[in-house]
C-alpha cells in the first residue's frame, strides 16, 4: 500500500538515453510513453495473506509492479484504521473524500487530544461531531463542552441536511448565575412570574419559600430558552427546589420543528463551603498567599458568618497596613506585597458576582430571599453536559474559575467511584480555545503558572484511570500551556500556518495544510499503524452558527 506522490512522462528520447545536439522536432508520439509513478510505501502484506496484520514496508517494489487502486474495505485494511470509536470524519486523499471512516479508539481519548487550526478551518464543527460521536458510541459516557459561543446548545436542533447522527433528545446545561445576572434581569423575572401567577398577583404576594423558588427558577428557564432557541417554546417544565435553593429545572421545549429535554442546572458557589479550595481554581493567588488563604479568611471572620459580604466587609477595615500594629495581617507576619495580593485577589472574587447569589428583594430594613443558587450532584451528571459561558466571553478571570471549579468537582466525582471499587464512567471534556483557560507563562501575567498546570496534570495524568479523556482545542498553540502541547498523545491539525504546526510538532504537514479545505485535517497518534492519517470532517450533524 502507498501514496502517488507523483506521476511522471519522459519524452521517447529520454527514454532511450538520446542526447540530442539540437531540438528535436515535436514527436506526438512521444506523449504516449508509459507513466511512471512514484509512490510513498505505507504498509504491505503478503499477496497470499491478505488477513495479515500489516507492517511497515520492508519488501523492494518491483519496478514493473502492477498499480490499482484499491477498494474502501483493502484501504481501511492496509492502513490499519480503527473499525470502532470516535468517528472523526471519511478519508482524504488526492483531493478526494474517500468512503473509509476515520476513527479514533475510546483508548487514544483517554490519552488525550490537542486539535488545531485557524478561525474557520471546522474546529467547531470537528468538536461537536467528536462529542455526538461520543455520545452515540460509548456507553454511559458523560460529555462536559466549556461553551464560550453557544455551539453546543444547538446539537438538539437539527442540521441543514441529515446527517450520520440524530440530534440529541437530552441536554444538561450548567448555567452560572451571577449576582450581576439577577440584577439585569429583575424586572424580566417579576414579569415572567406574574404572567404565571396571573394578573392579579406578582411575585412578592407569594409566602410559599418553595413556590417563590419554583417561580424564579421557572423564569429564568424562559430567559436562557429565549436568547438560545430564539422562537422556541416551553410546553411543561418541572422545578426542584430544596428549601429556597433552585436546584433545578427540567423542561420539554419545542424549537426547530422537533420537542426535546432541556435539563437546566443553575450553578453558583457559596463563600463558606469553598474558600478553602478557592486558590486551587483561582489562578490569580500567589505561592504564599494560596498557602494562607484558608488562615487569612478565617482571621478575618473570626467567630462570625464566613459569607462574602461579611469577608469584604472585614477586609475593608483591615487592609491598611502597620508594621507596629498590624491588626490580623501582622500575626501571620504578610509581607505588604503579599498583603496587596491577597487584597487584590479578593476584590476579583467579588466582583465575579458567582458566590452567595440569592434572588432577594428589600423588605422592612431587611431582605425577603425569594431563591438562592449554588452546585449540583456531579455524580449525577451523564449525557451531553454544557457549561453555558456565553455570559464570560469578555472575563477570562471569571470563564476560569468556573471552569477550574466545574472540572474539579468532575474529577472528585470520577475519583469517588474509583474509591468505590466500581468503573469510572467514560468522560469526555471539549475544551475549545483552550489557551483561555490553561495560558503559556508570561500569556497572562495575573495567571498563577502553579495552579493552571496542577489543573493540567490532574485531568491529564490522573484523569486516564478515571476514564477521563480531554480534548484541547486551539487556534494559537503559542499562548497555550507547554504541559498541555506534552500530555496529548493525538494532535489533530487543520489549516494552519507552518509556524503552529511546528508549535505542535507537525512541521511536516505545512504544505498539505496551509491553504487546505475546511474541515480537511491530519491526525497524527500512537494508534494509527501510519503515524499519520489525513481525513475530512464530516457535515455539521447538528444545527451550526456557521451554517
Amino acid at each position: 500500500m502507498g501514496r502517488v506522490v507523483e506521476v511522471r512522462r519522459r519524452h521517447v528520447a529520454h527514454i532511450a538515453h538520446i542526447q540530442t545536439l539540437y531540438a528535436p522536432v515535436e514527436d506526438l508520439e512521444g506523449l504516449k510513453t508509459p507513466a511512471q509513478i512514484v509512490l510513498e510505501p505505507l504498509t504491505e502484506c503478503p499477496i497470499d495473506a491478505l488477513d495479515c496484520e500489516p507492517t511497515p514496508v520492508y519488501t523492494p517494489v518491483d519496478p514493473l509492479s502492477v498499480v490499482f487502486r484499491p477498494s474502501p474495505e483493502f484501504r481501511a485494511k492496509m492502513l490499519g484504521l480503527p473499525r470502532e470509536g470516535i468517528l472523526l470524519g471519511m478519508l482524504y486523499a488526492g483531493g478526494f473524500e474517500l468512503s473509509v471512516e476515520v476513527r479514533l479508539p475510546e483508548r487514544a481519548m483517554y490519552q488525550h487530544v490537542l486539535v488545531v487550526g485557524t478561525t474557520g478551518a471546522g474546529k467547531t464543527v470537528l468538536l461537536k461531531n467528536m462529542a455526538l460521536s461520543a455520545i452515540y458510541t460509548v456507553r454511559n459516557a458523560t460529555v462536559l463542552a466549556l461553551d464560550l459561543q453557544g455551539d453546543y446548545l444547538l446539537t438538539v436542533l437539527p442540521p441543514e441536511a441529515p446527517g450520520v447522527y440524530q440530534p440529541l433528545d437530552q441536554i444538561t446545561v450548567l448555567m452560572p448565575v451571577t449576582r450581576h445576572l439577577i440584577d439585569r434581569r429583575r424586572e424580566d423575572i417579576q414579569r415572567i412570574a406574574a404572567r404565571i401567577l396571573g394578573e392579579e398577583y406578582t411575585l412578592l404576594d407569594v409566602t410559599d419559600e418553595r413556590e417563590a423558588a419554583g417561580l424564579v427558577g421557572r423564569a429564568l428557564a424562559e430567559l436562557f430558552v429565549e436568547k438560545t432557541y430564539p422562537g422556541a417554546e416551553i410546553l411543561d417544565a418541572e422545578v426542584t427546589t430544596e428549601g429556597v435553593q433552585v436546584a433545578e429545572v427540567r423542561a420539554k421545549v419545542e424549537a426547530g420543528g422537533r420537542v426535546f429535554t432541556l435539563r437546566l442546572l443553575p450553578w453558583a458557589m457559596r463563600f463558606e463551603e469553598v474558600y478553602p479550595e478557592i486558590p486551587q481554581f483561582f489562578p490569580f493567588f500567589s505561592e504564599r498567599v494560596s498557602m494562607l488563604f484558608r488562615r487569612l479568611v478565617d482571621a478575618l471572620a473570626g467567630e462570625g458568618q464566613r459569607d462574602i459580604d461579611t469577608v469584604m466587609k472585614r477586609l475593608d477595615a483591615e487592609t491598611t497596613y502597620d508594621a507596629e500594629k498590624g491588626g490580623v495581617w501582622r500575626k501571620l507576619k504578610l509581607h505588604p506585597s503579599q498583603l496587596a495580593n491577597f487584597v487584590r485577589g479578593m476584590n476579583m472574587i467579588y466582583e465575579t458576582g458567582l458566590f452567595d447569589v440569592s434572588y432577594a428583594v428589600a423588605e422592612n430594613k431587611s431582605q425577603r430571599v425569594f431563591a438562592t443558587f449554588g452546585e449540583p450532584n456531579y455524580m449525577g451528571l451523564s449525557g451531553l453536559v454544557v457549561a453555558d459561558l456565553r455570559e464570560f466571553r469578555e472575563a477570562p478571570s471569571v470563564a476560569s474559575a468556573v471552569v477550574y471549579r466545574v472540572l474539579s468537582r468532575l474529577f472528585e466525582a470520577r475519583d469517588e467511584e474509583l474509591a468505590r471499587g466500581a468503573s469510572p464512567s467514560p468522560t469526555f471534556i471539549f475544551i475549545d480555545e483552550a489557551h483561555y483557560y490553561f495560558p503559556q507563562e508570561g500569556a497572562r501575567e495575573d495567571f498563577n503558572k502553579e495552579v493552571v498546570e496542577a489543573v493540567i496534570n490532574k485531568l491529564t495524568r490522573l484523569g486516564r484511570v478515571r476514564k477521563m479523556g480531554v480534548v484541547f482545542a486551539t487556534h494559537s498553540p503559542a499562548d497555550l500551556n507547554d504541559l498541555v502541547i506534552q500530555l496529548t498523545n493525538t494532535k489533530i491539525a487543520m489549516r494552519s500556518e507552518p509556524k503552529v504546526l511546528e508549535r505542535v510538532d507537525m512541521a511536516e504537514y505545512a504544505g498539505e495544510l496551509a491553504y487546505a479545505q475546511s474541515g480537511v485535517a491530519v491526525a497524527k497518534s500512537f494508534i494509527y499503524r501510519t503515524h499519520a492519517v489525513t481525513f475530512k470532517t464530516l457535515p455539521p450533524q447538528t444545527r451550526h452558527r456557521g451554517v
